[in-house]
């Protein structure tokens, strides 16, 4: 009687049902992988899986981990994972690897400083300590583990199984994984990136695969494409000059903040709209974007774009250049760009506090605004916003342009498997709320008659 080969065993550890803690664990006989390692992030009872969630291995036993870009709820578990026992490697493309080392230090620098505040208050209460999650020490040696391997370059594992990455459009240097192991081919779409996404190259396609495994955190709506980012930025730049104010723009650091100085710099050149100061305030933004000058192959921007990220913006990287900002040239207009995307936190709500209450100003929102969070209350329009303990009545005009996403939509996300040449044997969707889940899954099955499941956290699916 033959031999019969091992199960491969898939897991979803995270970013099931949610948008966060993305970890698939990948398991063939002996040999066990994590796809992504991330944070949870999110509502209290998200984060708290961080620390209370149990792995289903030891780390120390793990075989490798394969990262599909650096993005905190895809990277940020890993310097637990270290912690714990987990010896490397970790593989990612080059660019994943520079952003991963920004965004573990900028976290494990949050992480203690809110350990030392809280126990400040635990101290004055008789109550023991608590500890960061991890620190610097652990992302220094997190780092020490990773190897580099380009797009489209085969790796073995253990002689079980061997990998590529292929370019997701995400971010910079977001891959989609391709696995090959006992005859099967498992995709890993990770996060995929718009069909054209404005500085990074379009997503590559599968053209075969037995399993895949998709996100679908768009998978229930369309971006709004009625009017070009390019024109929507123009216009309220303009509008608001006229009033003669400043325009702020929350921004994510990773990809938003290039993307909209790119755009800036291109309406200026053109003398579409005055050439006013720029201000980059957001030092994890900064690091970013002078890694587009330093990986050109993994975006399409020319050689005079790439440089413009840094030649043409005032990059402030200390809290005192803040304050200058806001001091200097106090009725001057001015765009900034700060850091953070939804305004929960970091150097935009300084501006927020002195510049939120002007009528001539606007906020610009370029991105997802999650329930709850200040900018989401801007872009419904509310009256005040608190920021610190207190109240600011918001006068300011409030304006927001929806099709700057790093994430495909539906209709993305459909042109995506519409490559393949035969039907999967099973597709999973992960990284997506419950809603757009199973819309994504509906749209599927009626146009393909394809087996779809939404993976459930913590179940083993044998492939």
């Amino acid at each position: 009687m033959a031999n019969q080969q091992p199960p491969i065993r898939l897991q979803f550890l995270g970013a099931a049902g949610v948008v966060t803690g993305s970890k698939s664990f990948l398991q063939v006989d002996d040999c066990k992988i994590l796809i992504d390692c991330g944070l949870f992030q999110g509502s209290k009872s998200e984060r708290k899986l961080n620390k209370v969630k149990q792995l289903p291995f030891s780390p120390a036993d793990l075989n490798a981990v394969i990262l599909t870009h650096g993005h905190l709820d895809h990277s940020g578990y890993l310097p637990v994972l270290v912690k714990k026992g987990f010896a490397g490697p970790v593989y990612a493309t080059a660019p994943s690897r520079d952003i991963t080392e920004i965004i573990l230090k900028d976290s494990a620098h949050i992480q203690e400083e809110d350990a030392k505040e809280i126990n400040e208050r635990r101290a004055r209460a008789g109550k023991k300590p608590v500890k960061p999650l991890y620190r610097q020490k652990h992302v220094s040696r997190t780092m020490a583990l990773f190897e580099i391997f380009q797009d489209e370059e085969w790796i073995s594992i253990d002689d079980v199984l061997r990998f590529r990455f292929h370019k997701s459009g995400h971010i910079l240097g977001s891959a989609t994984i391709e696995l090959e192991c006992l005859g099967q081919t498992i995709v890993f779409s990770g996060d995929i990136g718009q069909q054209a996404p404005l500085i990074l190259d379009s997503p590559a396609r599968p053209r075969a695969a037995d399993y895949i495994v998709m996100e679908s955190t768009y998978g229930d709506k369309l971006h709004d494409t009625s009017v070009s980012p390019y024109q929507a930025l123009q216009e309220v730049v303009n509008e608001t000059f006229e009033k003669g104010g400043s325009l702020i723009i929350p921004s994510f650091a990773v990809e938003r903040a290039q993307e909209i100085i790119m755009l800036l710099n291109n309406l200026i050149s053109e003398k579409s709209i005055p050439a006013l100061p720029v201000y980059l305030d957001s030092p994890m933004g900064t690091d970013v974007t002078e890694l587009f000058q330093k990986h050109k192959a993994w975006h399409n921007l020319s050689e005079a774009e790439s440089n413009s990220l840094t030649e043409n913006v005032h990059l402030v990287r200390s809290f005192e250049e803040t304050l200058q900002v806001l001091d200097e040239n106090g009725h001057r207009s001015k765009i900034i760009i700060a850091g953070s995307g939804m305004a929960t936190g970091g150097r935009v709500l300084h501006y927020l506090k002195h510049l939120v209450g002007d009528e001539k100003n606007t906020v610009l929102l370029v991105g997802y605004q999650a329930r709850g969070t200040r900018g989401s209350q801007l872009s419904k329009g509310e009256a005040t916003i608190e920021i610190e303990g207190e109240n600011y009545t918001v006068r300011a005009g409030v304006s927001q342009i929806g099709s700057l996403s790093a994430h495909a939509d539906q209709e993305d996300l459909m042109w995506w498997l519409s490559s393949l040449r035969d039907a999967p044997k099973a597709l999973f969707l992960n990284h997506g709320e419950e809603e757009p889940a199973e819309t994504l899954k509906k749209k599927i099955e009626e146009k393909y008659n394809w087996p779809v499941t939404v993976a459930e956290m913590d179940k083993v699916y044998e492939l």
